[in-house]
């Protein structure tokens, strides 16, 4: 589909229009992993209201102020901005909009802060200045927007100069799975599942999805030759946020193929591995995970996987593989690897929309949990995918097979089994199991089981 409309941004929005909305003047970060339509989200936003919105270039500070200059000049006009003239400073520009903004309120978006921040050493000093000095008691809202998530996550820090003047903080995250299938509703909700796993939540790239071509086509085209706009586009995500790109590639091809316990990735990799592997956690990119009934703050079972499927996809199939991309060997790829290898890499992509279903479920009363986790035993011999947990002890537990058939009584008889070393459950517990094609009859009527399929977690 075409990215005509915004799609599950709704509390981000209405984020935005409460500051717009608020009496004074208004400081908003806004942050979010590059592609995830931070900018889209803006604009839509500022389509609403009075706006300037200035998108900062990577170019020397008099080059940037120089732009802004003009569309400043675009927005308010040119009185005391005559033709040639550019502010000489960020200080200037700021003083200029805040004393020019009127009565009514005016949007300054600063997009790609962190190319001014490189630009204008204490760019961010600059602004705290500006607001103090008389931003806050402005018409103005002043929105500072950036990719960089690890220098937006400290850009209001206890020791930065504008902590605890944001006036709202607003994290702009990847699409879930439902929410991504909207981009491809004409396809079949297991076909949409598939998507999410080799797209993840990212708009410009779900919008580059054909569905009136196969599987295979769209493989091709996006990831066969060097020229596929989704070859390299995870190492442009990552090049920004990463200083040693080569040791992070290789703790998270790592995790790519199964290594999730840090010993496992620092035998695969051969690098040193905790720094990193906290550095990739704080930006997102990984998420550490523990059992579902251990303090996340104590455990030692900690586990480590990709957070966002496209990454994960592109670092199990693609990131080793593109010397044969580049000798125009993309189709045997996509052939001899990545198709018969998807059912595999889906098995753990479907369990997360498992997990992320129950957690709906739960948020309306449909289920009793607090949080939904999986869980694993001390000694690997047992593992439940889906463990949901509230105040009185364990809600429910569940199973998530991606299978094409329906779930036979062998999977709840392993569930059984499981649950059994499961602090907390017991044989009347209410048992969840999710498969393509739902389960067997006779598992449907239990009262005890809950049969979910592809099309009910689409809610089709």
């Amino acid at each position: 589909m075409a990215l005509t409309q915004l799609i599950d941004r709704d509390r981000e929005l209405e984020a935005l229009e409460n500051a717009a909305a608020a009496r004074l003047g208004q400081l908003v970060v806004v942050w979010g992993r590059r592609r995830v339509g931070k900018t889209y989200l803006l604009q839509a936003f500022g389509e609403r209201h009075r706006t300037i919105h200035y998108t900062a270039t990577q170019q020397s500070a008099p080059i940037e102020l120089a732009a802004f200059t003009d569309a400043v000049r675009a927005s308010l006009g040119t009185e005391g901005l005559p033709a040639g003239y550019a502010f000489p400073d960020w200080s200037s520009a700021l003083d200029f909009v805040t004393d020019h903004a009127g009565d009514q309120r005016l949007v300054v978006v600063l997009d790609e802060f962190p190319y001014l921040a490189g630009s204008t050493p204490g760019i961010e000093s600059i602004v705290q200045r500006w607001w103090d000095r008389g931003g806050r008691g402005s018409p103005v809202m002043l929105v500072l927007c950036g990719s960089a998530v690890a220098y937006m996550a400290q850009i209001g820090g206890a020791a930065a100069p504008l902590h605890q003047r944001a006036t709202a903080t607003i994290h702009v995250a990847a699409l879930v799975y439902r929410a991504a299938g909207q981009f491809v509703t004409s396809l079949a909700p297991a076909d949409r599942a598939v998507v999410y796993g080799i797209l993840g939540g990212t708009p410009l790239y779900l919008d580059l999805w054909d569905v009136r071509a196969s599987r295979r086509a769209n493989l091709l085209r996006l990831f066969g030759t060097p020229a596929s706009p989704l070859v390299d586009a995870a190492e442009l995500i990552l090049s920004g946020e990463l200083p040693e790109l080569e040791n992070a590639f290789r703790i998270l091809q790592a995790v790519a193929i199964g290594k999730t316990r840090q010993s496992e990735i620092a035998d695969y990799a051969r690098v040193a591995v905790e720094r990193p592997l906290k550095r990739l956690a704080m930006i997102g990119v990984l998420e550490r995970r523990v059992p579902a009934l251990d303090d996340p703050a104590k455990s030692k079972r900690a586990i480590y996987r990709i957070a966002d499927p496209y990454l994960a996809f592109w670092f199990r199939f693609i990131a080793s593989h593109r010397a044969h991309i580049a000798r125009g060997l993309g189709a045997q790829l996509v052939d001899g690897r990545i198709l018969p290898g998807l059912d595999d890499y889906m098995g753990g992509v479907f369990e997360e929309i498992a997990r992320e279903h129950a957690r709906g479920l739960a948020a309306v009363g449909r289920l009793a949990a607090d949080r939904v986790e999986a869980w694993w035993s001390a000694d690997g011999q047992h593992e439940i995918d889906l463990v949901g947990v509230s105040g009185r002890g364990i809600g429910f537990v569940g199973e998530a097979k991606w299978s094409a058939r329906p779930l036979p009584a062998a999977v709840l008889a392993r569930l059984d089994d499981h649950v059994a070393a499961l602090p907390g459950a017991t044989p009347a517990t209410l048992r969840l199991l999710y498969g393509r094609a739902g389960c067997v009859p006779t598992l449907s009527a239990r009262r005890d089981v809950r049969c979910f399929t592809i099309a009910h977690v689409y809610g089709d």
